[in-house]
C-alpha cells in the first residue's frame, strides 16, 4: 500500500466522520447564536428603557420616577422580545425538526 493510497483512505474516513458528525456541531452553533441574540435583546431594550426614563427625568424632573419606570418598561419589552424569538425558533424547530434542540 503506498502513501498516496493510505492518504486516500484517510480523507475518505475523515469525509464520513465529519458527514455523520458535522449537524451536531451546526445544531450547537445554532443554538449558541440564538441565545446570544436573546441576550441582546433582551439588554437593548432594559438600556433603552432606561435612557428614555432617565431623559423623562432630565426634561420634567420627575427624579427617580422616569428612571424607574423606564427600566420596567424595557424590562418587559426584553422579556416579551425573549418570549418572541424563543417561540419563533420553537415554531420553526417543530415545523422542519432541525434547530437548536436538535
Amino acid at each position: 500500500m503506498s502513501q498516496n493510497d493510505l492518504d486516500k483512505r484517510i480523507a475518505e474516513a475523515q469525509a464520513k466522520i465529519d458527514a455523520r458528525e458535522r449537524p451536531k456541531y451546526m445544531a450547537a452553533g445554532k443554538g449558541m447564536g440564538l441565545g446570544f441574540r436573546m441576550a441582546s435583546d433582551f439588554a437593548a431594550a432594559v438600556i433603552v428603557g432606561a435612557l428614555l426614563g432617565w431623559g423623562l427625568d432630565a426634561l420634567f424632573g420627575w427624579t427617580p420616577w422616569g428612571l424607574l419606570s423606564g427600566l420596567m418598561l424595557g424590562f418587559v419589552a426584553g422579556v416579551r422580545n425573549v418570549v418572541a424569538t424563543a417561540s419563533k425558533a420553537n415554531l420553526a424547530d417543530n415545523n422542519t425538526g432541525e434547530g437548536p434542540g436538535t
